[in-house]
This record gives C-alpha cells, structure tokens and sequence, in this order.
C-alpha cells in the first residue's frame, strides 16, 4: 500500500483549508474598512474638546445654510481697511473650536479677513461628513460671503489644508476667487488610500474620493501650494502630482524640508503667503 499519497492528500487539503481562512480573512478586513470608511476619513473633534466663544478671538459668529438645509457654523475674522477675506478650509482632525487661536493669527500676520466655517459632521454643523455635503458646504459659504454686503469690492482668496484643499478647489473651480492656497493636499483621496492600502481595490470601493485632481486643471487664477518632502499622511508625490495638473499660468510650489503632515506652518509658508496676498 503506497503511503505517500494519503500525506499528499492531506497537506493539499490543509494548503485549501489555509487558503480558504485567508481568504474569508481578507473579505471580512474588505468589509470592516468598507463600513469604516467615514470614521477614518471624518474624525471629527469631539465638541466638548473645543472653546467655542468667538469674541475671545475677536471674531464674530454666522449660520450659512447648505444646499441640504443644514445649519454651517462660521466664525468671521475681520481685519481693518483689509480688502483681501480668506476662505479657510480645515483638515478632517479640526474644527473651529480648535483653532480660534491660529485663525486669528492668520488674520493679525497676512493682514486678511478670515471666514471658516465646520462642515457637515463637524463641530456645531449638523448632518454627517461626505463628500458631496462638504464640498457643497464650502460652495455655500463661499457664495455667502460673495453676496454679503460686507465683502463689497473684497478679493476672494480660497485656503486648504489635507482635505480641505480639496474643498478650497471646489470653491475655486465653482465660483470666482482671486487667488488659491493649498497646505499639504492630494491629488485624490482614493490615491492616497490606494498607497496606504495597496493590498485592497480601494479605488473600486471608496465612496468618497475627492479627486481633486480632475477639478484643478479648469482653475486659471493664482495658486500657492506647500508640501513637506517627510509629510506621513499625504506623501509628496500627491501634492506635486496635483500641482503639476494645475495649468495655470501663476503658481507656486514651496517644497519644505523636514515639514511634517501635522507640523505649524513654518516661517517660510508665512513669508511667502503674505507675499503672494499683497500681489493679488
């Protein structure tokens, strides 16, 4: 009797049962970052973490409505005898309520007029994060201060960073603005992902995937764009790939050293901002 091909069989069907567990293993990791794919592109500051009191920051407090109905909050930073009012897009970890500090700082060193606002699933904005509502949300108000009195005869200069600069591209390839700063963004949500996650079709499964990229080309105004060479969230090559795409005649791109995803903007990006605003 030939005992070989019993131990054959039997390391065949051990190899198929091993196949098998890995592959439910696989599907059911596939499932797990499908239904998680809101909660780890939105994660949202808890509001009791914020301090919400505008006027500690000097600035003064709005509601814009979306196109959905939902209440935006928006916090508006003045300047006097300023004539440039930036559009301010935070990045998916922010809201308002951390960062009344830095907006007033932008507001005191670019000598700007500053309006930012939380989108959908954010701070005291309502509803929940998506694509199609947060890109809405920054539309909304963007027009909202195109059509408000106060911003008579004011140069429109819309600002991004990490998603938000998908959201500051929207603004800009949707509506008029005079100028456009983009911090440490992509040329696509789903490129990114696609890096990260290389061993699943994130590009088949995402439903949010911000391709900015696609947008960026019909924008023709000025663009002033930073990356870090060491960012860890957003690689380079997505910042430079979504810069290259941009056709515009005017454009800029300041390659920082050392400059991490999360690091304060550095002396450098502040120089050159306020440059780029005084020659709009």
């Amino acid at each position: 009797m030939n005992q070989a091909k019993p131990k054959v069989q039997r390391r065949r069907n051990s190899w198929k049962r091993l196949a098998i567990a890995a592959f439910i293993t696989y599907l059911g990791a596939l499932v797990v970052l499908t239904f998680l794919e809101r909660t780890i592109l939105f994660p949202a500051p808890p509001v009791e973490y914020g301090f919400w009191q505008a006027d500690k920051f000097g600035a003064e407090e709005f509601y814009v409505e979306s196109p959905d109905k939902t209440k935006i909050h928006v916090w508006f930073f003045s300047k006097a005898n300023s004539k440039n009012t930036i559009v301010f897009c935070h990045g998916n970890g922010e809201s308002l309520g951390v960062l009344g500090g830095e907006l007033a700082t932008i507001r005191d060193r670019w000598d700007v007029n500053v309006v930012a606002f939380d989108f959908h699933g954010y701070g005291k904005t309502g509803g929940l994060a998506n694509e199609v509502d947060i890109l809405a949300d920054a539309v909304a108000v963007a027009e909202w201060i195109k059509s408000s009195p106060q911003f008579r005869d004011h140069q429109l200069i819309a600002l991004g960073r990490s998603i938000g600069g998908a959201l500051a591209v929207e603004i800009a390839t949707r509506t008029k603005v005079d100028g456009m700063i983009l911090d440490r963004t992509f040329s696509s949500v789903v490129d990114v992902a696609a890096s990260q996650f290389f061993f699943f079709p994130v590009r088949l499964i995402m439903r949010n995937q911000f391709r900015s990229i696609e947008k960026i080309p019909s924008y023709s105004g000025p663009l002033l764009q930073m990356h870090g060479d060491v960012d860890e969230v957003v690689p380079y090559r997505f910042g430079k790939k979504l810069f290259d795409a941009c056709t515009t005649q005017r454009k800029e791109l300041l390659s920082i050293r050392g400059l991490h995803h999360n690091d304060p903007w550095p002396e450098e990006f502040w120089g050159a901002g306020k440059k780029f605003l005084e020659t709009l």
